[in-house]
């Protein structure tokens, strides 16, 4: 590239100056070039910091694995189990001997709802009441119920649940990130979740603690205590718990949860499957810590 000739990009005093002067002079506009450039970029930069949270309101907390290791609460290799190490697995469930866990792709929606919501700025904005499914298995929308005692008037918001990060807190339990300030949610439209609790089959609290009624009645019933989501949200498996009476010595195994039959929210689902099948299943544990000596299963 051909450059401009010195005295066009360097204007110098009309009366003789020598080589030493010309350069002296050149030196002192290159900085006063970089010195205003430097101020210009340092604006940019500041408006740009006081822009991101608004132009995230809505946007999906994206983060990369570098970010996940700089945020709290981000769920990373090294806070997790190491049985939930296996990204790779093409299922959310993966056996130990004749036990199943959770791997590290699997969301509890049991575990999920009650868990505390925090928006772009870490500040607490509720919890999650709720999770609402389509007619394929999928969560699709989480209700949150921002809460009297967070000075929002107790309503609850429904948002894409595209648009939340799940992940843990200190304390390992978990936590839902969120790009909406506590203003956009305060002044978000209130979602009314009672039509969907009468059709038994949208929400994620219409299945937990629901009857379950096994292939015969000799077989007895069981309750679902829980449902296994896989990133995307789509329910994979129904936590079942049987044989025990007044809810202590029952088992705990995962069924597919495609093999519950809907059913109207007063009724029990339907679970074509008998007692003897249930117990030739490996038992459901949330942790390898929860997981019995072989001796005792």
């Amino acid at each position: 590239m051909e450059r401009a000739p010195r005295t066009s990009r360097f204007p110098v005093s009309g009366h003789a100056v020598n080589g030493a002067a010309r350069l002296t002079e050149r030196r002192n506009l290159m900085k006063r070039l970089l010195t205003t450039t430097v101020l210009a970029a340092s604006v940019a930069l500041a408006s740009a910091g006081y822009a991101a949270p608004e132009d995230a309101k809505n946007a999906p907390t994206e983060v990369t694995p570098a970010q996940q290791q700089s945020r709290p609460g981000m769920e990373t290799p090294d806070d997790m189990p190491s049985t939930a190490l296996e990204e790779s697995s093409p299922d959310v469930l993966m056996t130990r001997g004749n036990a199943t866990l959770p791997s590290g792709t699997a969301i509890a929606a049991g575990r999920v709802i009650g868990a505390d919501v925090v928006g772009p700025d870490g500040k607490n904005l509720g919890v999650v009441d709720d999770l609402v499914f389509d007619a394929n298995g999928a969560a699709k929308r989480v209700i949150i119920a921002d809460g009297a005692m967070f000075g929002f008037g107790g309503k609850m918001v429904a948002i894409d649940f595209d648009g939340t990060s799940i992940t843990r807190d200190e304390n390992d339990d978990r936590m839902v990130r969120i790009g909406m300030t506590a203003e956009t949610l305060e002044n978000a439209t209130e979602f009314d979740k009672s039509p969907l609790e009468k059709t038994g089959g949208e929400l994620a609290s219409s299945y937990l603690g629901r009857e379950v009624a096994l292939a015969t009645e000799e077989d007895g019933t069981g309750e679902i205590s829980d449902l296994i989501l896989d990133r995307s949200g789509a329910a994979k498996y129904a936590v079942i718990e049987y044989g025990g009476r007044l809810g202590v010595g029952g088992n705990r195994t995962a069924v597919e949860f495609g093999k519950l039959t809907a059913a109207r929210a007063e009724e029990p689902v339907k679970l074509a499957m008998t007692l003897d099948e249930l117990r030739q299943k490996p038992a459901f544990f949330y942790s390898e810590e929860e997981v019995p000596e072989a001796g005792e299963m």
